[in-house]
């Protein structure tokens, strides 16, 4: 796709008082900022709790997608317990059926923004990223995103570039003179916009949030699109397995592991604030799964620390991917222990 953006727009509609949440996890990060923007009083914690990512980690067949999952309809499905109503897209497409989709998803944006709803959508500025769509014009859709203070951030992104991953940033527009050719007639449409809705109960909205997060663990994989995703201690194998062949890069790592981090550290934080509200045996599991992912958190941090974003896009040397191996396998054992004390939360809770 041509970079130009000479067309001349007419006049931008924007959504006052929205913006990014900026979250690692940019998809939970999205329905922060729509919260923010609804004037919901629900924090970070509560959402990585309340959507159960604080206790999930999915990773793609190819190691490399920092937000590959896991299934963004059913996390917005859970965001409904805290408030929010989230309608949309999210379909790989390819041909006429993605065009179609393009067109449908401009449509809806459109109407959404002008009924004052904020919408935000993924692949729209960086790849596996979510950004927030702040305003739009006859050409496209503006962002608010990781890159929002970049030279070039604040110009259009044309409609139909939805799913094609087109941050106007110069940096990502000098990254795309440089790399291979993207496909332009296929893609994740994945487009949403939020409304209020009325919340749950705490206590019933943690069981669905441990329900989804135990069923996804359990499972240890899924199939989507044409692409296997693997799931907790499963996932973490995966990624040993990945060292060992010697195809992960620093980069893909280094992202990663960021989204890993700061979901186990919110674990703690949800879990300590939930178990005052608790008693008994289910507050006795509770204080195990903290001791758990405070082990899990402080693995994580070390190999964030020693990897810590942006690293270069080249392989590890052998003592580096040894010493990375060893905590990884640590940590999918912690993984499973802290899986029975959901179940053993779940149970309590039922």
């Amino acid at each position: 796709m041509k970079e130009s953006f000479s067309d001349t727009p007419t006049t931008r509609i924007q959504l006052d008082n929205y913006g990014f949440a900026g979250m690692d996890a940019s998809q939970l990060g999205a329905i922060k900022s729509a919260a923010d923007y609804y004037q919901i009083p629900v924090t970070a914690t509560q959402i990585y709790g309340m959507t159960g990512l604080a206790f999930l980690f999915v990773i793609d067949e190819n190691l490399v997608q920092p937000n590959a999952g896991p299934p963004e309809p059913e996390i917005f499905r859970l965001a409904r317990n805290i408030g929010l109503e989230i309608e949309g897209f999210h379909q790989y497409a390819e041909g006429v059926t993605f065009s179609k989709l393009q067109s449908e998803a401009w449509e809806k944006a459109r109407m959404a923004i002008n009924s004052n709803k904020p919408v935000f959508a993924k692949n729209l500025g960086q790849d596996n990223q979510t950004s927030v769509i702040i305003a739009y014009d006859s050409i496209g859709y503006y962002i608010d995103s990781w890159h929002t203070g970049y030279e070039h951030s604040q110009e259009v992104i044309p409609w139909n570039l939805l799913g094609l991953v087109h941050c106007p940033c110069m940096n990502c527009a000098n990254e795309r003179k440089i790399a291979e050719p993207r496909d332009s007639t296929s893609g994740l449409i994945s487009l949403h916009w939020a409304d209020t809705a009325p919340s749950l109960d705490e206590m019933t909205a943690f069981k669905e949030a441990l329900q989804f997060a135990i069923r996804l663990n359990d499972d240890g994989s899924y199939k989507w699109s044409g692409k296997m995703y693997f799931v907790g201690s499963r996932a973490f194998e995966e990624w040993i397995n990945g060292f060992e062949r010697n195809n992960v890069y620093k980069f893909d790592f280094a992202l990663i592991i960021e989204v890993v981090n700061e979901a186990r550290y919110q674990a703690i934080l949800f879990l300590a604030d939930i178990k005052d509200k608790l008693n008994g045996k289910l507050k006795q599991s509770v204080d195990e799964a903290i001791m758990t992912y405070t082990e899990i958190s402080s693995r994580c941090n070390t190999l964030k620390s020693r990897f810590p974003y942006e690293q270069p896009r080249e392989l590890f040397n052998d003592t580096e991917t040894e010493d990375i191996i060893a905590i990884l396998r640590e940590i999918s054992m912690l993984e499973r222990k802290a899986l029975t004390y959901l179940k053993e939360m779940y149970v309590a809770l039922s």
